[in-house]
């Protein structure tokens, strides 16, 4: 799947730069094709499934716009990138609006910037065919589940209520969603009010009391279990309430555990000092199998969204993120007239760095870096890794110079800190040189923001290094 080439479509009434980039992309063998127009765009698209359109916005005919709109109409996971000359901040919002991916403009400084936004629309599609397969996995786990348990809905009236409680919790993707329903259906599907749900922290040492029904005010983030005695070692005031409502009758607890190891116990509460019949047990058994689905599922749910967004190494956003979210900041700032700041940064000298002690010690350096910057921002702010040892920090609402003082703020905490080696650098300590620059001050597009931001970074190397420019 890694060696997969997306078709491309080019469309635009310029001879010269429509032939230009038709060359390009046969040299590097992508399956491509050309048209002079819209009208003649349509037919192509008529007869072919194209991956990606590359088109012109103002053109005899059917403009950019007009194109943009009938693709959709044919194919909304077709992505369209517009490349022109005539480009303004209505027109650019407007093609975002209707669907477009994004924009370069002519003249390009190199036709090659052609094959990096083709590269990089190659990783969100194939990003998007993974997201699609987990999530279509996750579809058919729920649709094994539902077949599995058709007869026995068909049996009485509780079977049929428990049915209707599964389906709920299984159509949760959010875990604290999932816990909060656990306890309420099943304390409904036996008849009980008092229910609990206790769940393995990130140890697998103790259960933490995630959800509770009808059990009294209780602080949950407060209360845990040492595995596996689950009541004896409970305390304050929620062994006072166990303690209260067992000695009226009698308990039952049950592992949650689906397809992977256990995820914690639910436990209910008789208050008649009843034995619990068979049927409830079984009911136990099968919903406590349910929520270990809906948990895992859940969990799931979240590494794929992930995925899409983290760096793997850092833990920080991604390149990706960073486009699209960058994106809609400044068009957010721009509808609320307020700044958007970006302070570019990266390592000095870390091919020294790592050309000296490994780069398994420059992913430590990257990593610490990354936990410091992260420790100096604000929870508004977006800090993501753009490539390699290169940073960029997204600030919302924020000047030029309130950049540059968040700027020297990490830069003077990254030089006092003492990194593995970090002596033998040039500077006497790992370092690092920033780049700051605002929009609108520097411009409207992202590019351009990001491209004086660079500029800045790079002028900072040339003062030296270890600064802020």
């Amino acid at each position: 799947m890694s060696d997969w080439k997306p078709s491309i479509l080019v469309v635009d009434d310029e001879n010269t730069f429509r032939s230009a980039v038709l060359d390009l992309l046969q040299d590097v063998g992508f399956v491509c094709a050309a048209a002079d127009s819209g009208e003649a765009a349509l037919d192509c698209l008529a007869k072919q499934h194209y991956n990606i359109v590359f088109t012109d916005l103002r053109m005899p005919g059917i403009d950019g716009l007009a194109l943009l709109r009938e693709i959709k109409k044919i194919d909304e996971s077709i992505i369209v990138v517009f490349i022109t000359s005539h480009t303004s901040i209505d027109s650019t919002i407007e093609a975002l609006r209707l669907g477009a991916y994004d924009y370069l403009i002519k003249p390009l400084e190199d036709i090659e910037l052609i094959l990096a936004m083709i590269h990089r629309i190659t990783d969100k599609i194939l990003l998007e065919a993974e997201k699609k397969s987990l999530l279509k996995n996750l579809q058919e786990k729920n649709r094994d589940l539902d077949e599995s348990r058709q007869k026995i809905i068909q049996y009485s009236v509780d079977i049929s209520a428990l049915y209707t409680a599964e389906k709920e919790m299984l159509s949760g993707l959010d875990l604290e969603e999932v816990y909060q329903r656990s306890v309420a259906h099943i304390s409904r599907l036996v008849g009980f009010k008092p229910a609990l749900l206790w769940v393995f922290d990130k140890s697998r040492t103790k259960l933490v009391l995630k959800s509770h029904c009808r059990l009294g005010n209780l602080d949950e983030k407060s209360l845990s279990l040492e595995f596996p005695q689950v009541i004896s070692r409970v305390s304050g005031d929620l062994k006072q309430a166990l303690i209260s409502k067992v000695t009226q009758g009698t308990a039952l607890f049950h592992p949650v555990q689906g397809h992977q190891p256990f995820y914690g116990v639910l436990s209910i509460l008789n208050l008649k000092r009843r034995p619990f019949s068979r049927r409830q047990k079984e009911m136990m058994t099968r919903f406590s199998f349910s929520v270990a689905v809906a948990i895992e599922n859940a969990q799931l749910y979240h590494e794929v969204k992930t995925l899409g967004t983290r760096d793997a190494l850092t833990g920080l956003f991604n390149r990706r993120h960073f486009e699209d979210i960058f994106k809609s900041e400044l068009l957010r700032g721009a509808r609320h007239h307020h700044p958007v700041s970006l302070i570019f940064f990266d390592v000095d000298y870390f091919k020294k760095y790592n050309d000296a002690h490994g780069h398994l010690m420059g992913d430590v350096v990257l990593r610490k870096l990354a936990e410091l910057v992260q420790s100096r921002v604000r929870d508004t702010d977006i800090v993501c890794r753009y490539s390699g040892e290169e940073f960029i920090i997204v600030l919302p609402y924020t000047t030029k110079l309130d950049a540059k003082q968040l700027a020297e703020d990490i830069r003077q905490s990254v030089a006092a800190y003492k990194f593995p080696y970090g002596e033998q650098q040039p500077d006497g300590a790992v370092t690092i040189s920033f780049g700051i620059s605002e929009s609108p001050l520097d411009g409207i597009g992202s590019e351009i923001v990001v491209k004086s931001a660079d500029d800045a970074l790079y002028r900072a190397k040339e003062m030296g290094r270890n600064c802020v420019c």
